[in-house]
């Protein structure tokens, strides 16, 4: 078609090779060459290694989330859990490097699309949800505008949430959240306690096609063998992390 662009945009990984390599899959089986990665790539119970070898096999453009981060610079608390110690023992020193060397925020002029993982400024906030002490909800186009007045860019891509999600803004820009490839529900403890469901198993992503100015949005769910990425789970520990990837649920 005249004008088109196409992308991929994949986030949250977290070691789960098995859901990234259905997820890729499924992009080939699309024609789509061009795929970014909205960080969180490597960090959990799963295949931290084998993630990173496809990321790199495939040259994909990534950008560092919180967790990536804590990879390299871990907190005292982070430091000392087995997922940590699990991680940094299959991760080799180019491993490690390839991670350090990922920006926190990427803007594609060409395709005129701005990645962030949390928000412009912080990879721990969401840009979609507001998290409060009687559940997470979806935030207030104004607040949205706050947070991304400053970008450009007519399609804004964040993760951090987990839960896939595009926001129509008033200032004619769209805001995505593609959702997780490999841990698609998690609890978490701040600012308070809470958990993000998807709601499925399934490996999700979004395509972004642009025609003549006008963009699609496709949100994608596509089906692998949870099991074993659970299965893996449950060898170092994690059968919380077994049930969120087999259930979607917390």
């Amino acid at each position: 078609m005249i004008n088109q662009v196409k992308i991929a945009i994949i986030a949250d990984i977290h070691g789960n090779s098995w859901a990234l390599e259905a997820v890729l899959e499924d992009i080939k089986k699309r024609g789509i060459t061009n795929i970014v990665n909205l960080g969180d790539s490597l960090t959990g119970p799963l295949d931290p290694r084998g993630t990173a070898e496809i990321l790199q096999l495939h040259k994909i453009i990534s950008i560092k989330g919180n967790q990536d981060r804590l990879i390299l610079k871990p907190t005292k608390e982070f430091l000392e859990s087995n997922t940590y110690t699990y991680v940094k023992e299959q991760l080799s020193s180019d491993d490690l490097l390839w991670l350090d060397q990922q920006s926190e925020t990427l803007s594609l002029n060409e395709e005129d699309i701005y990645l962030c993982h949390g928000t412009p400024t912080s990879d721990e906030a969401h840009l979609l949800e507001e998290v409060t002490q009687h559940g997470v909800f979806l935030r207030h186009s104004e607040e949205i505008e706050k947070d991304v007045k400053d970008i450009k860019q007519s399609v804004i891509c964040c993760a951090h949430s987990h839960v896939p999600r595009t926001v129509y803004l008033p200032t004619g820009q769209i805001v995505l959240n593609p959702g997780s490839v490999g841990m698609p529900a998690y609890i978490d403890d701040l600012p308070y306690p809470h958990h993000m469901e998807s709601g499925n198993p399934h490996a999700n992503y979004v395509v972004l096609t642009k025609n003549e100015g006008q963009w699609t949005v496709e949100q994608i769910a596509v089906p692998y063998n949870w099991n074993e990425a659970a299965a893996r789970a449950i060898e170092n520990g994690r059968d919380d992390w077994a049930k969120w990837i087999k259930l979607g649920r917390v």
